[in-house]
């Protein structure tokens, strides 16, 4: 008798990475007949997006053809642009721009057991198909274009979006980066030594002079910026009243968060949680901003995706302040353990970057959030490449699982350049308050500069400290 309880045999762990790292088949036979099969009629090679796809799909034959991954193919162009002229009549002279056609076909894998075929697939889909909006970013349009039908709307095959490749003209049309890494430590006055410390206020509601009493403490304490959770959601009185409280309280305590903040005054960036639909979020930012916040926090994925951020800004230079986008609802996408359907977070954190996003959390290496580790260098290369990542670039917030137990790990594994470190739990749960829980985190960054930063490692440094090391030491004790 096996040992599976009702449906254990369907369970499989993946172990590997299906395509990150991996090699390509040497089949260039096959792949050249795939190019010149589903590519018939279409010959517009015009200004174009390319989207690459990890392609899996049911073999269509014994043998070892591919012919799983042409049918595939061919659907995505079919029903992600449109099919060759059927007639009847004349085509029409600007039919074929309006074609996408495949760009390049690389195979990875063949199980004969299971009859399931995999590949990297790279489709151009014209401007001229989707591109209709002149001064925005038709990002629904796109999206329609590459990840509708084509995405997962076939029982056949699944495709998994890896990247996207823009032409100058139509990236031009993003907003690119208004608040860079290096205009953050500008603004905060802070040189390039000292680390970006940040906190999330927990529990994740309170009443709003605990509210505020809890973004003051954390500010005075240290932290250069504050969020709201991600579920701390009010009314649009409720938004006004727990900032307009928290922002009176900063002021009394030294702190200017106006946007040119004064000589001497204290600053640190406050970010109110303001995710609604998208016919209100306009209205939930601009009550933030008018009652004092300096930064906001919502999530794209929930509120009208990222060109949100444009209509934001169009409000008026006062409501050009940096932007948190939260990852809440991101891994609808990019969430899969196998990999196989929905976005590759780079899609994410691309166009977040390119989109104006300020800040975009890189969960923590020994964390607990996707993506997952083997994702992570993956993400900071591909925003490299557009000069996205860095000093010049999205500050990436490395939070989720945070705490002086792994801090120093994540520095020496991810770098300090451009990046924000946020400890919510680690900080506001720390046994001797709120202050000891950042100076805690502060004493791990400085113990990683020393190259310490293994929990062992990390006890004998803050014993070697005397009192000082006493936040540090209670932090990770038991880990």
């Amino acid at each position: 008798m096996k040992g599976y309880l009702g449906t254990g045999e369907l369970l499989h762990m993946l172990n590997e990475h299906p395509y990150i790292g991996q090699s390509f088949l040497k089949e260039e036979m096959i792949e050249k007949r795939i190019l010149d099969s589903v590519n018939k009629g279409r010959t517009y090679r015009g200004k174009a997006v390319d989207t690459t796809y990890y392609l899996i799909a049911k073999s269509k034959d014994e043998g070892n053809n591919f012919k799983g991954i042409e049918d595939a193919i061919s659907k995505i162009l079919i029903h992600g642009t449109t099919e060759n002229w059927p007639g009847p009549g004349e085509e029409p002279l600007e039919y074929k721009k309006h074609m996408s056609y495949l760009k390049e076909v690389k195979l990875l894998g063949l199980n004969p057991e299971e009859g399931l075929e995999s590949a990297m697939v790279t489709i151009s889909t014209p401007l001229e198909f989707f591109d209709k909006l002149p001064n925005e970013v038709p990002l629904a349009q796109l999206r329609m274009a590459t990840q509708s039908e084509p995405f997962n709307g076939f029982a056949d095959f699944t495709a998994r979006i890896v990247d996207y490749r823009f032409p100058p003209e139509f990236k031009a049309k993003f907003l690119g980066q208004i608040w860079s890494h290096k205009r953050i430590r500008e603004y905060l006055g802070i040189d390039w030594d000292t680390p970006i410390v940040g906190t999330i206020v927990k529990p994740k509601w309170l009443p709003a002079d605990l509210f505020a009493k809890s973004v003051t403490e954390a500010a005075i304490s240290g932290a250069l910026f504050v969020k709201s959770d991600e579920n701390l959601h009010l009314t649009k009185e409720e938004l006004a009243k727990y900032v307009s409280h928290t922002v009176k309280m900063l002021e009394e305590n030294g702190f200017d968060l106006s946007p040119e903040p004064k000589q001497g005054k204290k600053r640190m960036l406050f970010a109110p949680h303001i995710t609604a639909n998208p016919f209100d979020i306009l209205e939930y930012a601009k009550i933030a901003v008018d009652n004092g916040a300096n930064a906001l926090m919502f999530s794209p994925h929930f509120s009208g995706d990222f060109e949100i951020i444009r209509k934001i800004y169009e409000m008026g230079n006062r409501y050009r302040v940096p932007i948190y986008a939260h990852t809440a609802g991101m891994n609808k996408y990019c969430g899969d353990p196998n990999y196989s359907f929905g976005e590759d977070p780079r899609v994410v954190y691309l166009l977040a970057a390119l989109e104006g996003v300020a800040f975009m959390q890189l969960p923590a290496i020994r964390g607990y959030i996707r993506p997952t580790d083997v994702e992570k260098g993956a993400i900071i290369r591909r925003l490299r490449e557009e000069g996205l990542e860095g000093n010049n670039g999205m500050t990436l917030v490395i939070a989720g699982g945070l705490g002086a137990h792994n801090i120093g790990y994540n520095i020496k594994t991810l770098g300090a350049e451009g990046k924000m470190f946020l400890a919510g739990t680690s900080v506001y749960h720390h046994p001797d308050g709120i202050k000891a829980g950042i100076d805690a985190i502060k004493l791990a960054v400085e113990a990683a500069h020393h190259n310490i930063v293994e929990v062992p490692e990390l006890k004998k440094y803050a014993r070697s400290l005397g009192e000082k090391g006493y936040p540090l030491l209670r932090a990770i004790q038991g880990k």
